[in-house]
């Protein structure tokens, strides 16, 4: 395999040298793992013991009902190159509702947290063209050996075609792809078309065949929408291709300047947080809805605030909500690079939660009632291709 992207790979400091181990594909691969699961079993109280006991399968849990070793094994084997530290590049002029604005570029508005904040030093990362080989393989004697292999290929599938590892990973980071073609049952890992139109066919055929590979074990069950968590089902999760460019780094510079040009004074948001940020009610703060914390900061000694979920009792807070929009980039064997969008619309915030400000500034407010600005976003920054699958 090689890295797409700058892979942020935080060992036991997370500013330190990047490590490249076992864990960073286990956890990614769970939650491709749970996605692929909640889409077939569902996601009642029911559907939720059959994911988990499957899960535990594959990966092994610490739960006394379920626990056990993960069945399982993953090597990862590289030559450890000398990772790069991130730096920062200069703003780039932007206009803006008539004015010029100096914004960050793309590539430094998605990876806006890898430079060091309040002392710290700046992220180390392995560049785009890090080759590695990663074996994936069953302990010998587990039971229904078949099964766990084909959900753990089929997990590692979408980590590779929707997904990443590491920091910043559902914004373009850490994207992988296979150096030579690959298929494992059924499922290719390389993709092949030089446009669009063959890329949204070859996941189609894809995401299909993931599907058919969980369903032959587990026995369909209806999902409620939203979702409690993120699904992959039609129902409730859309991918795109967003186009295709020549080299990753131009990739990445085209989709962080479409979504900083898209959110960045978007109205009414601009307007309405800072009277909120004074104590005035409004509707909602609909740019929350790319994830939070969210923060504002007003030029000219304005206003400034943190939106998130509940900031109290403390214990109980919730001041992060990962995005639901995973951003990635793909390399073809034809050395095209590929930019996809999955969008998951699963519940935002638990049922009754409100958005507040980080130090209570303004009311309580409600969510936003839908995804509409994240589709909003891929409609008007991309001639994208929508990924159909059953």
């Amino acid at each position: 395999m090689e890295s797409v992207t700058p892979l942020f790979l935080g060992g036991a400091n997370p500013r330190g040298a990047p490590e490249l181990r076992p864990p960073s594909f286990r956890g990614a691969m769970r939650y491709w793992l749970r996605a692929a699961l909640g889409g077939v079993c569902g996601d009642d109280e029911a559907g939720l013991s059959v994911a988990r006991e499957a899960e535990a399968r594959v990966f092994g849990s610490t739960d006394e009902q379920c626990g056990g070793a993960s069945s399982i094994t993953l090597r990862v084997k590289g030559d450890l190159s000398e990772p790069e530290k991130y730096q920062r590049a200069p703003a780039v002029r932007v206009e803006k509702n008539g004015e010029t604005l100096r914004q960050p570029t793309g590539r430094d508005y998605l990876y806006w947290s890898m430079p060091g904040f309040g002392g710290e030093p700046n992220r180390k990362y392995y560049p785009a063209g890090y080759k590695f080989s990663l074996n994936l393989s069953v302990r010998p004697g587990v039971i229904d050996g078949r099964a766990v292999f084909q959900q753990a290929i089929g997990a590692l599938w979408l980590l590779v075609q929707l997904g990443g590892i590491g920091s910043r990973s559902r914004r373009t980071a850490g994207s992988l792809s296979v150096v030579e073609p690959l298929a494992v049952e059924g499922l290719s890992f390389a993709l092949h078309s030089s446009d669009s139109s063959g890329i949204v066919q070859e996941l189609k055929e894809g995401l299909n065949n993931v599907r058919r590979l969980f369903q032959e074990h587990i026995s369909p069950r209806r999902l409620a929408q939203p979702a409690e968590f993120d699904v992959l089902h039609s129902g409730v999760c859309k991918v795109w291709v967003l186009g295709i460019w020549p080299s990753s780094q131009q990739a990445v510079e085209a989709i962080g300047a479409a979504m900083r040009d898209f959110r960045t004074y978007r109205e009414p948001d601009h307007s309405q947080v800072a009277k909120w940020l004074s104590g005035t009610p409004i509707p909602t703060v609909e740019r929350a809805v790319f994830g939070l914390p969210l923060p504002f900061r007003y030029s000219n000694n304005g206003p400034k605030g943190v939106v998130q979920g509940r900031t109290k009792p403390k214990e109980q807070a919730i001041d992060r909500r990962a995005s639901p929009l995973w951003l990635k980039i793909s390399k073809t064997q034809t050395g095209a690079f590929v930019g996809i969008a999955t969008l998951f619309k699963s519940r935002f915030l638990p049922e009754g939660e409100k958005l507040h400000e980080q130090n209570e500034k303004g009311p309580p407010l409600p969510l936003p009632s839908s995804y509409a600005l994240i589709e909003q976003f891929i409609k008007e920054g991309f001639s994208a291709q929508e990924v159909t699958f059953d």
